[in-house]
């Protein structure tokens, strides 16, 4: 299951690839009494809400030590929980999991007390597991400096609004067919289809490379690369097809060669209705000598 993540929105960002997901970061914002009524609600109390202005020192993380104006402290600790949730927090969920894909808003607060541990940590969102993942996370957070007001550590109330993309994989294949190739059955599953197809497209591609053209592009090589990517239409035919190689020659010749590729035997298909299909695979040829 696939899941692309958009967290803390407005401030910072950065990107991971290994699983596609990308963190952004909006300010740590201290929940001051105006917010009384959300502080009631997440247990914290209104003589612990003092925001970034009033109090002597903000709670500092690991760091952000050599800054001066609480400003300035706020602005590195929000990058330094950011980096943490970028290498700690697990988007994978259950494969039971009925979240569907698209944005989905996770509300956290925690306060960090006057020996600078995160304690009290609540997290709303749209199910358990991504609140549960989120407290993990905060709980795994070092400990602090603590804040200061008139000489004396305090409790220190912050706000952690999240925001993610997610893109549920088995839920979104409810319903949903894959393309099926000559020589495939059409009673196989989604997956079974999509292995049989790739394959099969593969082989073809095996078959009706050619050999010739690369032994003289590549005279010394044993071996060559090529990534092939084109849409399979609802009709079942291929179009809006790309490849990249390490050689033009060799890219013309295979985007011939799936422009020649057989009709599909059934397209795929979504709440019963052909649709277009991406199809991409990764080749390496062996060449004849």
């Amino acid at each position: 299951m696939k899941y692309s993540f958009l967290v803390f929105i407005v401030v910072l960002s950065f990107s991971l690839k290994a699983q596609q997901e990308t963190f952004t970061l909006t300010e740590l914002d201290s929940i001051t009494t105006k917010n009384s009524k959300r502080d009631k609600a997440s247990g914290i109390r209104e003589k612990d809400s003092l925001n970034f202005e009033i109090v002597e020192s903000v709670p500092v993380y690991k760091g952000c030590e050599n800054e001066i104006r609480n400003k300035n402290k706020k602005e590195c600790m929000n990058e330094k929980v950011a980096d943490f949730f970028k290498k700690n927090f697990d988007t994978t969920l259950p494969k039971d999991s009925k979240v569907p894909s698209g944005k989905i808003r996770i509300f956290v607060t925690f306060i960090v007390n006057e020996e600078g541990k995160v304690v009290e940590g609540i997290a709303n969102g749209p199910d358990t597991h991504f609140e549960n993942e989120a407290i993990r996370v905060l709980n795994l957070l070092p400990k602090l400096t603590p804040g200061y007001y008139k000489g004396e550590p305090i409790r220190f109330p912050f706000s952690l609004p999240l925001v993610a993309v997610v893109e549920n994989e088995n839920l979104d294949l409810i319903n949903t067919t894959y393309p099926v190739y000559r020589g495939c059955s059409k009673d196989l599953s989604y997956q079974e289809t999509k292995s049989c197809t790739t394959e099969k497209i593969m082989d073809y591609i095996r078959v009706s490379f050619d050999y010739e053209l690369a032994e003289r592009v590549f005279p010394t090589e044993i071996s060559t690369k090529f990534l092939v990517e084109f849409t399979i239409n609802d009709k079942g035919k291929t179009e809006q097809i790309n490849v990249k190689a390490h050689h033009k020659a060799i890219a013309i010749d295979v985007i011939n060669l799936i422009k020649r590729m057989p009709k599909f035997k059934v397209p795929g298909s979504k709440d019963g209705k052909p649709t277009s299909t991406k199809f991409s695979v990764l080749m390496t040829i062996r060449l004849l000598s």
